[in-house]
């Protein structure tokens, strides 16, 4: 069944026949766009586009925004791209402010940047709405990878299936620690037979009991309150919990602010209030009370009559004694010429939530939070991730009896039937106090196409080694040997060398000579090790990371024998180095030195004979203190790693991704009860990538991401989140990320390893 989805801040309109001709269909569409009923709009428009013959522009561009005001995004997203590329006299630039608020609901925060740079270069009127937002927007997205990166120390959750349906469900409000009450929009047909906007929804008021299980079955509240002929939702109770305001709507008709008495245990008929709260033709909605004394209340409510900042803001009126004062809007500093929703405010610290499509946010609807009181506010502050999300984060509450709450969102998480992000769910948060024991971080992509970079800053490398080794007295052009084999043995003579070379010397030269040596092994040899350890770590993870690598190494020998000699040696000390990688960890390397990986390692031999010892080194074999135990001598006797690149007839076949290592170390406590990590991947490829599934072999771990396609140079983030089981009784599960562009293929496997 397909669902016909109602924006919560409005209410449902009477459903239209549906019209064959065109001109009709359009006028339809124009209607339902006027009452802000967008998902019935998309169908007319989907209706016209599929009876024309013609394609109309300005129709795409209509039906775009449709798409996108029904938080159909991915749909969204494309018609809005089609619609710029049939609009060759650039006679809409407003597609391209629109395509990037698409963008930005799909977390495409750069894509987003760069097309509000290209609206910004059409010229626009100074009153434009969408010109007055441009600056905005842009600083909102630069800084969205900030917001995302100051994590805060909360615990999420979306409410069970009882709670929660593929409708719309928000403005939970918990009473003590005994209910939760809430709005929600439901089907009263269930006829799968008739189309989506032949359907008839519903908005109630509903209530459901904690119980040792979970939630009881959720029940709707009095009928007196929920008034079939009406909607009815956007509720809120006053502090003695004996009177229940809410907002009702007819069809067809504007929204009005009601309020019931509870006496003797039962909901009294609902009496509208009066003006100023109720205005006329005007939307009057989302009440929120506030016990000031005895005797005052101020009612916060939302309204988009005359006299606002914008569309819809936020408003209060003083209740004192049972008379209702003047209608007083909170002011700039929170509204703005968009959308100010769902106050609430908090006594304790004096400070007020809603939720804003104009400030600076991640998504749609962001959270902020500001401190004052009636009309003098501080300048809001967004609530930060994980509350906010590049959705719609709404209807924000802090329970009484804790600072934890509830809000609602149609993130990608919400249950829905016909898109990932059209319907909103209701999720509770609760703070992490070091008593509960949660840990939550975030880990960054590293940018993998660094990695040669690094290397070649750090080449030349040169190894040494002893004379006329491995293998003395060989014409061999191999060996059974490793470098650390053979540097081991080398250094073990710096004693010999350090007598060899100081003797027959007076005192003064034998210092010299033995700091000589001692110089020679510590600035030279073990450095050289050092320098291969690190490139060896940075060589595994660019072949982890896809790349085929090729290395050239160049060989050095003492002039001591023949060229013809001194090649083989240099091969032999070549093939010290490629042993060396073979055993490295146990074999890493293998697979990708006997090209059974699809990336390779290949080691390119540069054997050198004596010709390319300097004139000055000794090659008299009975002067052995110059010609072997000499530093001049002993720098000659050396490999030397001189180059690093990239296979060119590789590096297209796999897709460049960057993220973090393949291996996540967790350090949770001994008492940790839950862990969230947070883990970026960035697509540096040249083409879109899809994530087409995050997999685990352990059932305890839970794996989300709210993004799965990926533009060139744009990023997401695996949300990883498991209890204390995992990291108690699991050992090092595997993460498996697969990824696929239009001509490849990807498969990332991540472990995660406990540290105790």
């Amino acid at each position: 069944m397909n669902k016909y989805y109602i924006l919560i801040l409005f209410l449902l309109l009477p459903f239209f026949s549906l019209a064959q001709k065109n001109n009709e269909l359009l006028d339809w569409a124009a209607t339902a766009t006027q009452e802000k009923d967008y998902q019935a709009a998309c169908y007319y428009y989907q209706e016209y586009i599929k009876q024309s013959d013609s394609l109309k522009t300005y129709v795409y561009s209509l039906y775009s925004n449709a798409l996108r005001l029904s938080y159909l995004y991915v749909e969204a997203e494309e018609m809005f791209e089609k619609s710029i590329r049939l609009d060759k006299k650039n006679e809409f630039p407003e597609n391209y402010f629109l395509l990037a608020l698409t963008k930005k609901n799909l977390a495409k925060y750069e894509e987003a940047i760069e097309l509000l740079k290209k609206y910004k270069n059409f010229q626009l009127k100074d009153n434009s709405l969408y010109a007055k937002r441009l600056s905005i927007e842009m600083e909102a997205c630069l800084k969205a990878k900030d917001i995302i990166n100051d994590t805060l120390a909360v615990f999420i959750e979306q409410l069970e299936s009882k709670i929660n349906t593929p409708y719309s469900e928000f403005n939970a409000i918990q009473l003590s620690d005994t209910a939760i009450y809430y709005s929600a929009i439901h089907p009263i047909t269930t006829n799968h037979n008739v189309r989506v906007i032949e359907n008839f929804y519903l908005s109630m008021i509903y209530m459901s009991y904690f119980e040792v299980s979970g939630f009881s079955a959720p029940k709707p509240i009095s009928k007196k309150i929920n008034n079939s002929k009406y909607h009815n939702a956007n509720f809120c109770f006053n502090k003695n919990k004996d009177k229940l305001y809410f907002s009702r709507t007819q069809n067809h008709k504007k929204t009005s602010i009601w309020v019931s008495e509870l006496k003797k245990h039962k909901w009294q008929t609902p009496k509208q209030l009066p003006a100023p709260v109720n205005v006329k033709e005007y939307n009057n909605t989302q009440p929120h009370i506030v016990r000031i004394d005895e005797d005052t209340d101020i009612l916060y409510f939302v309204s988009d009559r005359l006299g606002g900042m914008g569309e819809m803001d936020i408003w209060y009126v003083i209740i004192h004694k049972g008379q209702f004062g003047e209608a007083i809007n909170l002011g700039s500093n929170i509204n703005t010429p968009g959308n100010e929703i769902t106050p609430f405010y908090y006594p304790p610290t004096q400070t007020l939530y809603f939720s804003s499509d104009w400030h600076q946010g991640l998504g749609g609807y962001d959270i902020f939070k500001a401190k004052g009181a009636m009309s003098a506010w501080q300048n809001p502050e967004n609530l930060g991730f994980p509350f906010n999300s590049p959705a719609n984060d709404i209807y924000f509450t802090i329970n009484e009896v804790d600072t934890d709450g509830y809000f609602s969102s149609n993130r990608k998480e919400a249950y829905s039937i016909t898109n990932a992000t059209c319907c909103n769910d209701i999720f509770s948060y609760e703070w992490i106090k070091k008593e509960k024991k949660y840990q939550i971080d975030t880990i960054f992509a590293k940018d993998t196409l660094s990695i040669p970079f690094l290397l070649t800053e750090i080449l030349p490398i040169n190894l040494y080694f002893h004379n006329d080794e491995p293998n003395p007295k060989t014409m061999d052009t191999t060996t059974q040997k490793n470098y650390k084999q053979t540097l081991d043995e080398y250094v073990v003579l710096q004693n010999l060398y350090r007598n060899e070379y100081a003797m027959g010397l007076d005192e003064s030269e034998k210092e010299k000579a033995i700091a000589q040596i001692d110089d020679f092994f510590n600035s030279y040899v073990l450095k050289g090790y050092d320098l291969l350890e690190k490139f060896t770590s940075l060589l595994l993870k660019d072949l982890e990371n896809g790349k085929s690598v090729n290395i050239t190494v160049s060989g050095f020998a003492s002039p001591l024998f023949s060229d013809a000699y001194n090649r083989n040696l240099s091969l032999r000390r070549i093939e010290s180095l490629r042993n060396y990688l073979k055993e490295y960890q146990h074999g890493v390397f293998i697979p990708y030195m006997n090209k059974s990986n699809k990336n390779q390692l290949h080691i390119i031999n540069v054997p050198k004979g004596k010709t390319m010892a300097k004139e000055y080194v000794s090659d008299n074999p009975n002067d052995k203190r110059n010609s072997i135990y000499s530093m001049a001598a002993a720098l000659e006797r050396r490999i030397q790693i001189v180059g690093y690149e990239e296979d060119t007839l590789y590096k297209n076949h796999e897709i460049a991704f960057a993220y973090p290592d393949t291996v996540l170390n967790f350090y949770p406590t001994s008492d940790i009860t839950h862990y969230v990590k947070y883990i970026q991947i960035k697509n540096l490829d040249k083409d879109t990538v899809k994530i087409e599934g995050i997999f685990t072999d352990s059932k305890q771990i839970e794996l989300q991401t709210e993004n799965n396609i990926l533009a060139p140079n744009t990023s997401t983030f695996i949300k990883i989140s498991f209890t204390e089981r995992v990291f108690r009784h699991t050992s090092s599960p595997l993460l498996h990320i697969h990824l696929k562009t239009s001509t490849k293929t990807k498969e990332l496997t991540l472990k995660c390893v406990f540290n105790n």
